[in-house]
């Protein structure tokens, strides 16, 4: 293997990594701008608790449909960018992705709530089929 190559397999990875990440920001962007829209938008005028309860229901939902759909649709535009591995480097992007979730939980709500082990196997699933899709060989017709 040549340092051209190795360099190569490392940006992959470090690219898979970046998706993860980066999933994982499009879920909370998600969240945010669902939560202004209903707070400015469609329910304007109500208490801080009410808008806090909704928040609270759309980053429960969200963070666990969302996630998952974000790390599925980052992991297959990765699956463009390499040639091999593609089940692992799907899997990278979940295990960041969830990784990022699980530490800033910690973080904001000093524990992790239940929903975030679904949402966690989720993502594990959504950036396995991604690479699962993407190595499955095509029948030419």
């Amino acid at each position: 293997m040549t340092t051209t190559e190795t360099q190569q397999n490392h940006n992959r990875w470090l690219r898979a990594i970046g998706y993860g990440v980066l999933a994982e920001i499009c879920t909370i962007i998600t969240i945010i701008l669902i939560v202004t829209i209903y707070k400015y938008g469609i329910a304007r005028g109500l208490s801080r608790e009410a808008y806090d309860a909704f928040g609270q229901k759309v980053g429960a939902a969200v963070g666990i449909v969302g996630g998952a759909l974000f790390v599925y649709a980052l992991a297959r535009f990765l699956m463009r960018r390499i040639s091999a591995n593609f089940i692992a480097h799907g899997i990278v992007v979940a295990i960041v992705a969830t990784a990022v979730s699980i530490l800033g939980s910690i973080a904001g709500h000093q524990g992790v709530p239940l929903g975030y082990a679904f949402a966690s196997i989720l993502k594990l699933m959504a950036g396995w089929f991604a690479g699962f899709q993407r190595g499955k060989p095509t029948i030419a017709t």
